[in-house]
């Protein structure tokens, strides 16, 4: 179900103890970010089973930010925080280097005129290098079919190295844990195949 905006959204978080509010704020490699992180379902539980870890989530709209505090609270989270911004930003709100970054669900952007714009897209990748550390690993989760394909794509462009990759990630044992987001318990409970890949930079 679609959020309902909320105008206050972006000051409840801005005020919020698990706000990053001074940049460039410093990763490392106990740092866990997620970029895209919706409404924190996914990132929000894994902080919560890693207390050791710093968990991240950048979400470019405050509403669905909002709900990702709101889990913060009930949950009683103290390792997580949220920071309202663009992708192609990173580079500007981060220095040093994290460990491993999560892409999941990203918009697909199917129109292929704004193939740019996919967070998959080789520009982006580029920027992830920056801020990975040398054996760090990107996740990416998905349900679209194309953006699947394409992401290998680029990642063969690129020269990345796939560490894994599956279009069912639910029927394979390539993660010991695998923390679901809203979209995807929606899909697993439709019987909708998720696809996934891990990778990184190291040839």
């Amino acid at each position: 179900m679609r959020l309902r905006f909320n105008k206050n959204a972006t000051e409840i978080i801005k005020n919020s103890e698990f706000s990053i509010k001074s940049f460039p704020y410093t990763l490392n490699e106990e740092t866990i970010l997620e970029i895209g992180m919706g409404k924190g379902k996914m990132l929000s539980e894994m902080a919560k089973q890693h207390p050791e870890l710093n968990y991240i989530g950048i979400e470019k709209y405050s509403t669905p930010a909002l709900s990702a505090l709101k889990k913060i609270n009930a949950l009683e989270i103290k390792n997580m925080k949220i920071l309202i911004g663009e992708a192609n930003n990173i580079l500007e709100y981060f220095n040093g280097k994290c460990k491993v970054i999560w892409l999941t669900f990203s918009d697909p952007w199917p129109k292929k005129r704004h193939y740019k714009r996919r967070l998959t897209y080789k520009t982006f990748l580029e920027i992830y290098k920056k801020i990975l550390t040398e054996n760090g690993v990107i996740y990416f989760k998905s349900d679209n079919d194309s953006l699947y394909e394409f992401t290998l794509e680029q990642l063969l462009e690129i020269n990345a190295n796939i560490i894994y990759k599956t279009n069912d990630l639910h029927a394979s044992n390539y993660l010991e844990e695998n923390f679901f987001t809203d979209y995807e318990e929606k899909f697993k409970n439709i019987g909708k195949k998720i696809n996934f890949i891990a990778f990184n930079f190291n040839k």
